[in-house]
């Protein structure tokens, strides 16, 4: 090993591979300080020194938030002869993080320290960041430096951001191996990393240290050489050997791979410990679905089925009557048509009267503003909507070459300042309008006290009119939201998700809303007249933003192949499926022996499948004893457990590897027979396999 300070240069073969690629383990991402931006911990150095042994990386970075600490990074440096340190800070730029990583070099620590010192002065509370043209201003000449955002990983760092730093962001940070995987196979997409973001803190055992590491394929170290690197994908991956079919999931090495495991293994030989702890390991972010978990074996089972029913069927309707809603909301905001008559029949008489009256007529009823009417203030919805368009445009990524293919960038944004100015404009002359109109108000009741002449209402025959047409067309569309239709319909496995509207059948389907304490029958009777309908609801004392769900009754059903509604097997098959579909928003799925719950043939034909897809883009790794997911399903990697009972109590193993590989071994090396032990695993050995063969021809014969 040789190790050059001065030039921030460090060349090591300790991890070099059989086909002499030089991969070196780094972690580039790790807290040693609690600034005011990271919770407390007590930072302790026997404990670095032993994550660092006991994962073997051989490159690390010190990113403490906001904060770079020149004396204790001198002091981890010393303690790490055999590891190359460099510093680092994780900056808050505009309400996202960014890993800043520099030489180590003494000239650059001096120069970064100051800078750092900067950014520190500047954060002084969780909530404070910086702004981009800060950042720049701070530090300068950013090629001097390995620049590494939060990509797939909160807080992320805008995209907008990452635009403006250009060639300076080769790489981004992710939160899993998951978007490890998916940022790695898009071509789009920068080259991800996958870091710990650890707090050595006092205390954490070394069953605890993280293992989230990318390999680095390169010779020497330091920012430039890391930076080339990052710019070619196929020299970064999740283990030595390169590539992403496997990743590290315990501390001791054991590795999973990244797409479909199977663990086999006897009862009691610790598959459940192994499945727990893989799960703890992703923090809340697995999908686990533990055996027997799916199972209705009685009431509380068959209730739960049907409460998950009824949500599934109350955001069914939330979707499809969203847009009636803001409807619903305006038509409760306008006059009704009593109220609006009422002010016409007003203004008429009013006129009527004061023709008949015109001998009273006085010097003060005779002046203009006697019987003026207000300025109409004009709305600014519309300009606000065209503001907000524009403003959506401009900020679009995924669309945005074709968006400036016909608007071009420029264009948009002298329409968005023009749009903002006159938007001041009729802001002010709203303003001006109002005083006006109160000028003219406190005159005319001056005017009104001083006459015997009567004096003829406010009336806008304009709004008049658009209330009215409001009405018309919201009776069309009510009558058109409650026609019985099929919203959608969704295959899933051999069910299928059917959704549909239908009109409310009478007053007691219109419980079914949740309003049990309400009497809806004087409201039903009305049903058939949508505005008379909602008065009769505001009236039945029906919460106003509740009304538009009484309007439309929205079915949700599971259908079985033939077409009709599930039975209590068929729901415990359709929730699998779901629960599988749902994992999709996590970062693992792990399934603890589904033949526990389900007979082969669904197996085979639904849950293979659905599995198979998931594993195409997260792990998955499933435990089981049967055939027709640990044979059938053709994993890609595969785990058997086995307990041993020594002086110090039982202690669990596992073994691993390839489908196809002769041997499986743990992370001593030791190797028992892969044929052996899944033929035992799944067909209960050699001679029951042979047995069942010979009983399957002579039934077959």
């Amino acid at each position: 090993m040789v190790i050059a300070a001065k030039c921030g240069i460090y060349t090591d073969s300790r991890n070099n591979d059989s086909n002499g690629n030089n991969m070196k383990r780094c972690d580039l991402h790790i807290h040693t300080v609690a600034s005011v931006s990271d919770r407390t911990f007590t930072f302790d150095k026997d404990v670095l020194v032993d994550y660092i042994e006991k994962t073997g990386l051989d490159v690390i970075a010190i990113t403490n938030h906001n904060m770079f600490d020149y004396t204790q990074f001198q002091e981890i440096r010393n303690a790490l002869p055999n590891t190359f340190v460099l510093p680092g800070i994780e900056v808050d730029l505009e309400r996202g993080h960014i890993l800043v990583i520099a030489n180590n070099d003494d000239g650059t620590l001096f120069d970064f320290n100051s800078k750092c010192e900067e950014v520190k002065n500047l954060i002084k509370t969780k909530d404070d960041d910086i702004s981009y043209n800060t950042f720049i201003r701070i530090f300068g000449d950013l090629s001097k430096y390995l620049l590494i955002p939060h990509y797939e990983k909160d807080p992320k760092l805008h995209k907008d951001v990452i635009e403006k730093l250009d060639r300076n962001i080769i790489a981004g940070e992710v939160s899993s191996v998951k978007k490890f995987i998916y940022m790695e196979k898009e071509d789009s997409e920068l080259t991800p990393v996958y870091f710990s973001d650890f707090r050595v803190e006092k205390g954490i055992t070394s069953d605890k240290y993280p293992v989230s590491h990318t390999f680095f394929d390169i010779d020497q170290v330091n920012v430039n050489t890391l930076k080339l690197c990052l710019m070619d994908k196929t020299k970064v991956s999740l283990t030595s050997e390169k590539g992403i079919e496997l990743f590290q999931i315990f501390p001791n090495g054991q590795m999973l791979s990244t797409g479909l495991n199977i663990m086999f293994g006897k009862r009691s030989t610790g598959k459940t410990h192994t499945l727990n702890a893989i799960a703890n390991r992703f923090e809340g972010k697995a999908k686990y679905i533990k055996q027997f978990e799916l199972l209705n074996t009685g009431k509380n089972d068959s209730d739960q089925f049907e409460n998950d029913l009824k949500v599934r069927q109350e955001n069914s309707a939330e979707n499809y009557l969203r847009e009636f809603g803001i409807i619903v909301t305006d038509m409760l905001k306008t006059c009704s048509a009593d109220e609006d008559e009422m002010k016409l029949q007003k203004y008429l008489e009013a006129v009527m009267s004061s023709a008949q009256q015109s001998d009273v007529n006085d010097v003060f009823s005779k002046s203009k503003l006697f019987n003026e009417s207000d300025f109409k203030e004009q709305s600014h919805d519309e300009i606000k909507k065209l503001i907000s368009a524009t403003l959506t445009l401009l900020e679009s990524q995924l669309y945005k070459p074709i968006i400036n293919k016909h608007l071009p960038e420029t264009s948009l944004k002298a329409l968005l300042k023009e749009l903002i100015e006159q938007c001041r404009k009729e802001n002010l002359q709203r303003q001006y309008f109002k005083e006006v109109n109160n000028m003219i108000k406190t005159v005319k009741e001056s005017l009104q006290l001083k006459s015997a002449a009567p004096r003829i209402p406010d009336i806008d025959l304009y709004q008049y009119f658009i209330n009215k047409k409001k009405r018309e067309v919201f009776a069309q569309v009510a009558l058109a939201v409650k026609k019985k239709k099929t919203i959608s319909t969704e295959k899933a496995g051999h069910f299928t998700i059917s959704v549909s509207a239908r009109p409310f059948a009478n007053a007691t389907d219109l419980k079914t809303i949740g309003l049990r304490q309400v009497s809806l029958i004087n409201a039903f009777a009305k049903y058939g007249n949508p505005i008379q309908y909602i008065e009769e609801l505001k009236a039945a004392g029906v919460e106003s933003d509740r009304i538009y769900k009484l309007f439309a009754a929205i079915d949700y059903r599971i259908l079985n192949s033939s077409g009709l509604p599930v039975s209590g097997g068929e729901r415990s098959e359709f929730n699998f499926l779901q629960k599988i579909k749902d994992a999709i928003l996590c970062d693992i799925l792990i399934i603890d022996e589904p033949e526990s719950s389900f007979d082969n043939i669904f197996l085979k034909n639904e849950v293979n499948k659905f599995i198979k897809e998931m594993a195409e883009s997260m792990p998955v790794i499933i435990s089981t004893h049967n055939n027709t997911i640990g044979g059938s399903i053709k994993p890609d990697y595969i785990l058997y457990t086995e307990k041993k009972i020594e002086a110090d109590g039982p202690h669990f193993n596992i073994y691993s590897g390839y489908p196809t590989a002769k041997a499986l071994k743990d992370v001593d090396g030791n190797a028992i027979e892969n044929y052996e032990i899944t033929l035992n695993s799944l067909e209960a050995g050699e001679q029951a396999y042979s047995e069942r063969k010979d009983i399957y021809e002579t039934l077959k014969n």
